[in-house]
């Protein structure tokens, strides 16, 4: 672009930009909107449990409910999610690109996102048109509580319209009149080629072919950095075209969103997310980093030892690999330092200790994992209890090697007086009794997951009352973080679905399993197979689309051996832990490169010993499923 028509269009395009900020006050609005509903469901199903066993009168129509209010809380708030940046992409590719193109493709990608969006809206439009059903008990409509949704589908693609220009205003600035005249090429062309693709049926293509284009066209969109929701959407829509007409992919397209995020099974997700953030924000993490450094902190690396005993405790309560990751950082890196600790054996402890909490229930792995293999989550909860010990006693003993080959890593502290270590029991015990209560109240049968969920999530915040800890701030904060977090993994959830349905009818995944089952290999070799598969995969994918895309795959695999399933999620939770700290996409090392300001190579580096003790921990687990079984056939006898 020329300088003088740089000067005519980019002044204009900023006031414009500007104006389009004025979006903000409605999606926050609208969040608010959302996080009243979020609370109101956990008070719901809180109250529904203290009614049934303490007066014998309970609620009626919670779980109809409870869905409803959920489809409310993702679509209230995902527009301001996409305002926020919080859905997330694959930056693998874009970071490494110039800042002009950069900008040429986070231009294109972002059309790209606002067009699939603009279908969703459409198909979600005929599909409250069409909707005549009704709740089962309360005969609430279904009808109304659709368009709500189309209302907070319309936000988000306002929000990405806004994004849009601001990314088309960066374009214009940074990049030459060759590269925006290709910018809009990128952005208009494959979408006419997919509207062709999608429209016209090519004889020939069968139904496996069909999904491995798929798969190769979704990965394509992961890497040039559209949305991970979005380009699972897209790639969902576009393929279903293919294989069974525009008719059905728009109806499919339609339902799938709305279906997702107000079915019942899903909600233990949202109310353990609340109970994370609220640990978090109510400093109950403090309370545990305390207790195992007060205990445990005099021994060699006793500081690095006590945060793994601290993160897995505080994993134990938020079901999470990034929440221990975060507040154990803030809270236990300070204190390292100070005593001295070399940066590796820090940052690789606090980075890596933070996954335990996918394996110690309650597990928000575990949670994706049950309802996408139809396995029961109390028993996948229990199933992860003992692996989750395990890794945690691998990663003390990778600490204790470390520390003894060069004692310089981690130099030896005094033993804390008893005065301490009392103190220390009187803030981290309590927290650690409501764990108790919620994990012992779901494996003895006295209320499901979702309930547990909402009670852990209304005994953190009552817990934090009582201890002073609750100020209106903080409480907002818990409740938007995991507001925002929802939306994103609803997001995500829904477009899992979608995609779902086209692995589904290409067969992909049934014909993958029956080969395979047929090939004259041992089991194991197949196992070891799926492990590198998924250990690759992890190394570019987040941990959360690792378990949507890789679970509806791999599942009909492990059918096919009549391997146990609870075990299979066990195995696929610790391969889970890995995508979180392997690089180059590892999430917890980017986190904890942005709280520690070092170079990202060191953190690949003080990775890796523990990278290595999951790999034994895994091995352990596969070669010993008594592990990982014990506890739930235990509780079945």
């Amino acid at each position: 672009m020329t300088p003088s028509m740089q000067s005519l269009v980019c002044p204009a395009l900023q006031k414009l930009c500007d104006a389009c900020a004025v979006i903000e006050k409605p999606l926050r609005w609208c969040g608010n909107i959302g996080i009243v509903f979020f609370f109101l469901m956990v008070l719901i199903t809180f109250a529904d449990v203290f009614l049934r066993y303490f007066l014998g009168k309970p609620l009626d129509g919670t779980v109809e409910i409870t869905g409803l209010m959920m489809a409310m809380i993702v679509f209230s708030y995902t527009g301001y999610a996409q305002y926020t940046k919080t859905h997330i992409s694959m930056d693998i590719v874009t970071q490494k690109l110039m800042p002009d193109s950069r900008a040429v493709l986070e231009f294109a990608t972002t059309v790209w996102s606002a067009f699939v969006i603009l279908l969703c809206i459409f198909a979600m439009v005929k599909y409250g048109l069409t909707n005549k059903k009704a709740t089962p008990i309360l005969g609430i409509p279904y009808s109304p509580f659709i368009f709500l949704g189309v209302a907070g589908v319309a936000l988000l693609f306002l929000a990405l319209l806004r994004d849009t220009l601001v990314t088309l205003l960066a374009m214009l600035r940074q990049a030459r009149a060759g590269k925006i005249i290709f910018g809009f090429i990128l952005a208009v062309a494959p979408l006419l080629i997919a509207w062709h693709f999608g429209t016209h049926r090519i004889p020939g293509l069968s139904g496996l072919l069909v999904g491995i284009l798929g798969i190769i066209f979704l990965f394509a969109l992961f890497f040039l950095g559209m949305p991970i929701g979005f380009a699972l959407m897209a790639t969902g829509l576009l393929f279903v075209c293919v294989l069974r007409g525009q008719g059905a992919g728009v109806t499919m397209f339609g339902n799938s969103w709305f279906n997702t995020v107000s079915n019942y099974t899903w909600a233990p997700l949202m109310s353990f997310m609340l109970m994370g953030y609220a640990c978090y924000y109510c400093r109950f993490g403090e309370d545990l980093y305390r207790l195992g450094t007060a205990w445990i902190g005099h021994m060699r690396g006793g500081l690095a030892i006590g945060s793994v005993v601290a993160c897995t405790l505080f994993g134990a309560v938020v079901g999470d690999t990034l929440s221990g990751t975060i507040a154990m950082a803030a809270i236990a890196l300070p204190e390292m330092r100070k005593a001295r600790y070399d940066d590796r054996l820090a940052l690789g402890t606090l980075s890596c200790s933070g996954t335990i909490g996918a394996l110690i229930p309650p597990s928000t792995t575990f949670i994706l994992y049950g309802v996408l293999a139809e396995q029961s989550i109390g028993d996948l909860f229990m199933a992860g209890l003992f692996p989750g010990i395990l890794c945690m006693l691998c990663f003390m003993a990778v600490i204790w090697i470390m520390a003894l080959k060069n004692p310089e890593l981690a130099p030896r502290r005094e033993k804390a007086p008893r005065s301490e270590q009392t103190a220390s029991l009187k803030g981290g015990l309590p927290i650690v009794a409501l764990f108790i209560l919620v994990i012992g109240g779901i494996y003895g049968g006295l209320f499901t997951a979702t309930e547990g969920g909402a009670i852990g999530a209304a005994g953190t915040l009552i817990l934090g009352v009582a201890m002073r800890r609750v100020k209106w701030s903080n409480f907002r904060k818990a409740m938007e973080e995991s507001s925002r977090f929802t939306a994103m993994c609803f997001t995500l959830l829904g477009g899992a679905t979608i995609l779902g349905y086209f692995m589904t009818m290409s067969r992909m995944p049934t014909m993958l399993a029956n080969s395979i089952a047929g090939l004259d290999v041992a089991p194991i070799v197949v196992m070891i197979v799926i492990v590198l598969v998924i250990c690759f995969l992890g190394c570019f994918l987040p941990a959360i689309p690792l378990i949507l895309i890789c679970v509806p795959i791999f599942l009909p695999i492990a059918k096919s051996f009549h391997w146990d399933l609870v075990w299979f999620g066990v195995i696929f939770a610790i391969l889970n832990n890995m995508a979180s700290i392997t690089p180059p996409f590892g999430i917890n090392l980017f986190v904890m490169k942005g709280v520690a300001d070092v170079p990202l190579g060191l953190m690949f580096r003080a990775a890796l010993p523990f990278v290595a003790a999951l790999f034994v921990c895994l091995a352990l687990i596969i070669a010993f499923p008594r592990i990982s079984l014990f506890l739930p056939q235990l509780m079945k006898v």
